[in-house]
């Protein structure tokens, strides 16, 4: 997850640029795989526009990856005019001034004000949002604010049981489940230092970091499930890190378990040193389609 939105975000910048992306998207700068098949982009929409639900999983840093979301988004809503949007990078108690903003009852500057963009919002995510408000498209803020994963990190999910209602209503049902597929909790284990439930940890690394995991991740399911009921079963892009969604894992794990007759379909955006002499075998298993790019200079 990013930090939090600073004032040091000049607003006249995201005018400047919400209408498009900002790295450029042209045939031969990316490739798409669907279990080592090359596919087109239209060929991967065409099989997206078939789910109840995509989850496209992305680097936070890979401003090529922002823009083909962008394309994605609107391809879907080409497909399918109801189209929903859902993301990671705003927390469910930020959905008024989201849907008031998106209904144009208030000004940008307001909605930025309340909604704690993260500090890349100018660049890689207001182009998503500026589509949907100009389309007329619901947007759900997905996530659980940054500090009741921040309490559950340190000290547990037990942490959540005294919250009032009203908080726990930006919550995922709680207790969450820690049944979680082997791979992934290996998966979390590698990246988190092989700690997290025991109560011990790493110094640098709070002691229930796989819970606040699990958190985010039952909670941006929770959203997307409410969001097919609220929209009635509109089909719904979600955005998010592809950690919460690849192979599988993470959110999608959840919805599966939730919704067995819900078609959810993985989109991971990845880059490659190799590209475009790409191996497709290595991404097999990761999603449905994975679109490969090349690595962008440092900046």
């Amino acid at each position: 997850m990013a930090p939090l939105y600073t004032k040091g975000l000049v607003l006249l910048a995201i005018l400047g640029i919400t209408l498009s992306g900002s790295a450029c998207l042209a045939d031969g700068n990316f490739l798409v795989f669907s279990h080592r098949e090359t596919k087109s982009f239209e060929q991967m929409l065409e099989a997206l526009s078939k789910a109840d639900v995509v989850v496209v999983g992305e680097e936070h840093d890979h401003k090529l990856g922002h823009t083909l979301e962008l394309q994605i988004l609107k391809g879907l809503q080409a497909h399918n005019p109801s189209q929903v949007f859902s993301l990671e990078m705003f927390e469910r108690d930020v959905q008024l001034p989201l849907n008031e903003y998106l209904a144009d009852q208030i000004s940008q500057s307001s909605f930025l004000a309340a909604s704690r963009p993260w500090p890349t919002y100018a660049t890689d995510y207001a182009p998503l949002i500026e589509f949907c408000k100009a389309n007329r498209l619901p947007v759900i803020a997905a996530n659980a604010p940054r500090r009741y994963v921040s309490a559950v990190s340190r000290k547990g999910q037990s942490i959540l049981l005294d919250l009032p209602k009203a908080s726990k209503a930006y919550l995922a049902k709680l207790p969450i489940s820690m049944d979680l597929p082997p791979e992934y909790d290996a998966a979390l284990n590698a990246v988190f230092g092989n700690h997290g439930n025991t109560g011990t940890s790493m110094p640098s690394l709070p002691p229930f970091i796989k819970e606040g995991q699990a958190l985010w991740d039952a909670t941006m399911a929770d959203s997307i499930l409410r969001g097919r009921k609220q929209y009635r079963k509109s089909p719904i892009m979600q955005i998010n890190g592809s950690m919460h969604s690849d192979y599988g894992y993470g959110l999608v794990d959840r919805l599966r378990k939730t919704d067995k007759r819900l078609k959810v379909m993985i989109v991971s955006i990845k880059r490659d040193r190799a590209y475009p002499q790409v191996d497709a075998t290595q991404y097999e298993k990761t999603g449905d389609f994975v679109i490969v790019t090349g690595e962008e200079p440092k900046k």
